[in-house]
């Protein structure tokens, strides 16, 4: 019933998919969705399954696809079809479910993916869960702040591009809602001082790390203690919920655009961190509070 009330199948013949005589690319796509709704992260799995006449049954079939129909399919899925598929996708369900897009804010992140090919011709990125940088996938996702409902992504970025990858967000989010009324959360990583300026020109507020360098770490030292407000987050189970901030209007280096500066201290760094938005009309307390959700 939900795959029906969302339009899904309907979705699915509108989008340019890859099939083949025997099988139609919406038995495809619901073969590889069953092993998801599973738990199952590799689509060899399907193999475990050879002779399962419901997951069959989901996905319009006797029994599933073998592994190699349904290895090689996702590799005949081209970039294009699954940016068609995923905005339209996202434009169908806030339609059918806006209170799921209703955040303040959309969290932006980028997530490398580790490739351990020995002949990987992908770029070296860095890899959290690693603590180093590996030849990897840099991919881009965006969720609402409240729901965490997926609204983007965007896969296999280059070193080269992802300054300007915020901007493909911008442009797919404007043609799905016709407006950007949240404000975007991210890291320094995610773009530059020009691509925040530019943001700030088409009215688009945002909330981001500003990179720490040495004379900014001093000027912080140097306050006065009158300078900084005490806080009280009141988040449940987190660490450090108080701690000092210090408010200033700064214009960003190689810009004339004046942003909002925050800087944290007593949060359980050993260094000042340094938050910067555009946006002049929310708390510095809620400020705080949607950079640490």
């Amino acid at each position: 019933p939900y795959i029906i009330e969302t339009g899904l199948h309907e979705l699915l013949l509108d989008t340019p998919f890859p099939e083949s005589g025997r099988l139609s690319k919406t038995n495809s796509v619901l073969s590889m969705l069953a092993l998801k709704l599973m738990g199952h992260e590799r689509l060899s799995r399907v193999t475990d399954y050879g002779l399962d006449t419901g997951l069959g049954f989901f996905a319009g079939l006797n029994v599933p696809p073998k592994t190699t129909a349904t290895s090689t399919y996702s590799y005949r899925v081209d970039k294009d079809a699954v940016d068609a598929f995923l905005e339209r996708f996202v434009a169908g369900m806030a339609g059918r479910y806006p209170q799921y897009y209703q955040g303040e804010t959309i969290n932006l992140d980028f997530h490398s993916i580790p490739h351990y090919g020995e002949m990987s011709m992908m770029d070296d990125n860095w890899v959290g869960s690693k603590h180093q940088r590996l030849k990897s996938a840099l991919t881009l996702f965006a969720q609402d702040g409240e729901s965490r409902m997926l609204l983007y992504e965007d896969a296999d970025i280059r070193s080269e591009e992802a300054s300007g990858a915020v901007m493909g967000f911008v442009d797919r989010w404007l043609r799905v809602r016709g407006i950007i009324d949240q404000t975007l959360v991210f890291d320094s990583k995610l773009t530059t001082y020009e691509r925040l300026e530019e943001l700030d020109s088409m009215g688009v507020r945002f909330i981001t790390l500003r990179r720490r360098g040495k004379n900014l770490i001093e000027d912080a030292e140097e306050l006065p203690e009158e300078a900084w407000k005490r806080v009280d987050l009141k988040k449940a189970k987190r660490k450090h919920n108080r701690f000092n901030i210090a408010e200033s209007v700064i214009t960003l280096p190689r810009t004339h655009l004046r942003v909002r500066q925050l800087i944290f201290e007593g949060h359980g760094r050993e260094q000042p961190t340094f938050l910067i938005t555009n946006n002049f009309d929310i708390p510095m307390e809620t400020l705080a509070l949607h950079y640490s959700n």
